[in-house]
């Protein structure tokens, strides 16, 4: 009997423990449940909300104290009958097994919100409830994917409108995917190009810019623009391609037709070209004109006074030189042969112009010092054409120091890559709206001169890859600053395009 009653006392002490400890448990996992960072909520067997969590208050405004216990808190939250009957009917379908329902839930100031809610009463059961779900507030993310779908919607209708046509591939250069403003524009139908290499569909000719094109755009990331011709229903069609790096390794190429784009560039150099023809053929015309006046004035002398001729002869024979001069000049400009290169030293070539036109210097009282650091700087270069720059340079500079006076020449070497060379004299000067105009064919600074000289000098140091400019100031000098690089480029070394030089108005030499 004892023994028995010993028994029940401690069957008893231990289910007191063990209802505390699952009252602990279950005040634990209300107390996690409360403060959990997501919406839950929990309905017992006859449909009343048991649980309302802070996260839940958050949300829609609602109190647990408003929720729980409340039989018309689902009118509160769905106010809309056909919507609440909607989801009813969807709860008896799914039972206590759904996960990711997005349910429009209305919050006490009357703003819809979308909760994704998940139920997983079954999975996990917790004793009172007869169904618990875990609801997450997705309204901001809804907002941006709708956004998404409407800047999707019209960047494809914007697609639609523009003529370009526009395909995205892998950065092997696998067409993937494509949109056609113009489909009569494809070198190849559709289906013959969807899934394979730009290589395999388009030409051989301009496989190389391509494949050169995309390398670039994976190395550095940045966009690269390809121009290319192709042959469409027999005629020649030139087209833009601009390949723009994208996210994951894909490569949008955006293609563009340009053929009269290219009609009106090319309509537009035909325009230049005549332009400068018709400039220089009124520079001829009035060069020429002016000595030839000269000359007719004279046989008509000689027609009056036949007795008194031989006086004029020198007048008439130099303006015929000059005729001649002005004829050599363009001789000159019209060359277009490819010229020689050879490695020269660049001081001495200015040493031997400067012995050459040091007499006419020092008739006039004129001094030429010749300054380097290095004077075995060496340069690849047309000696003689670099002779003819600096003969007429010094020429110009004699002449605009009728009082005499010192031109000082310069030499230095930068960085290894080229030389820099200052001619700096002690002349009248240059008005400055007068140095905008230097290098125009005709236009001259003294009296006689018809600007040939200075614009073939232009065209000598492009033709070198180097630079010329002016510097000058009335009263005090001008400064002429050469630059030449050391080595000349692959590019082909003639001499530059007379059109380029015809038509330069805004050089600062």
């Amino acid at each position: 009997m004892l023994s028995s009653l010993i028994l029940d006392g401690a069957i008893k002490v231990i289910q007191s423990k063990q209802t505390t400890l699952l009252s602990q448990k279950e005040e634990e996992l209300h107390t996690i449940l409360q403060n959990m960072p997501v919406m839950v909520d929990a309905l017992d067997y006859n449909g009343d909300f048991v649980l309302w969590n802070r996260e839940c208050e958050i949300v829609t405004g609602y109190t647990a104290e408003e929720i729980i216990g409340n039989p018309n808190a689902l009118q509160l939250l769905y106010p809309d009958h056909s919507y609440r009957q909607q989801i009813q009917k969807k709860f008896l379908t799914c039972g206590k097994n759904f996960r990711d329902w997005e349910m429009h839930l209305t919050c006490k100031n009357g703003e819809i919100k979308t909760i994704m809610w998940s139920n997983i009463s079954e999975q996990f059961p917790v004793t009172g409830y007869s169904y618990w779900a875990v609801g997450v507030d997705i309204t901001h993310l809804k907002a941006i994917e709708e956004q998404l779908k409407q800047q999707t919607s019209e960047l494809e209708l914007i697609f639609k409108a523009l003529p370009d046509l526009c395909f995205l591939t892998e950065d092997d250069g696998t067409i993937i995917d494509y949109k056609a403003g113009s489909p009569t524009k494809f070198y190849v139908p559709a289906e013959a190009f969807m899934g394979k290499k730009f290589y395999e569909v388009l030409p051989s000719s301009v496989v190389q810019q391509f494949q050169e094109a995309i390398n670039q755009v994976k190395e550095k990331g940045t966009n690269v623009i390809v121009e290319y011709p192709l042959t469409l229903n027999g005629s020649i069609d030139f087209f833009e391609a601009r390949c723009l790096p994208l996210l994951h390794d894909k490569i949008m190429i955006i293609v563009r037709d340009i053929t009269e784009r290219k009609k009106t560039e090319e309509l537009l150099n035909k325009s230049d070209t005549l332009a400068a023809i018709g400039q220089l053929a009124a520079g001829v015309a009035h060069e020429v004109r002016n000595p030839l006046t000269v000359i007719k004035g004279f046989i008509q002398l000689f027609q009056i006074n036949k007795e008194d001729q031989e006086r004029y002869f020198d007048l008439m024979l130099s303006e015929i030189e000059r005729i001649e001069a002005i004829l050599q000049e363009f001789l000159s400009i019209a060359k277009t042969d490819e010229i020689n290169t050879e490695k020269k030293n660049i001081y001495q070539i200015f040493k031997n112009v400067v012995s050459l036109m040091n007499t006419k210097a020092i008739m006039t009282n004129i001094q030429v010092e010749l300054f380097t650091d290095d004077k075995d700087i060496i340069i690849e270069c047309s000696e003689n054409q670099l002779k003819q720059v600096f003969i007429n340079i010094l020429q110009n500079s004699i002449e605009a120091m009728p009082n005499g006076g010192e031109i000082s020449i310069h030499i230095k070497e930068i960085n290894d890559d080229g030389v820099i060379i200052h001619v700096i004299d002690e002349g009248i000067g240059i008005p400055e709206e007068r140095i905008k105009r230097l290098g125009e064919p005709f236009y001259s600074t003294k009296e006689k001169g018809t600007g040939i000289g200075l614009m073939l000098s232009y065209k000598i140091i492009e033709s070198h890859q180097g630079t010329i400019s002016i510097m000058s100031e009335v009263g005090v000098g001008t400064t002429v600053t050469i630059y030449l690089p050391k080595v000349q480029s692959k590019q082909s070394f003639s001499n530059c395009d007379d059109k380029c030089i015809a038509i330069r108005t805004s050089s600062n030499s």
